[in-house]
């Protein structure tokens, strides 16, 4: 189940501008929001500030991953290891299932 008022609809071509400019620290910030919004809107506990801590960001990834199950159409393993091998393919989708829910 998710609430979609707990989503904020953002512009992917903003973030990868905003990755680039401020030498990858918007990635960290977006990571942080993303668990934030996902804790809010679904049913699942996640720790938002596990994914800007170095090393056990890994926790993180992997509890955003699962709870973007919920708004997206992958599963959660398969989010978690496309951000390990390509992040920017797993940040693509999370938001836009993101999007997609906040919209609606």
């Amino acid at each position: 189940m998710t609430d979609s008022s707990a989503f904020e609809n953002g512009s992917l071509g903003l973030q990868v501008v905003l990755f680039v400019v401020t030498g990858t620290l918007y990635g960290l910030y977006w990571l942080y929001k993303t668990a934030k919004q996902l804790d809010e809107g679904t049913d699942q506990n996640l720790s938002p500030i596990l994914a800007v801590i170095p090393i056990v960001n890994i926790i993180g990834i992997w509890q955003i991953s699962n709870a973007a199950e919920a708004v997206t159409d992958q599963s959660g393993v398969v989010l978690f290891v496309l951000f390990v091998v390509f992040g920017p393919i797993s940040w693509f989708l999370i938001q836009s299932g993101i999007n997609d829910t906040a919209a609606n």
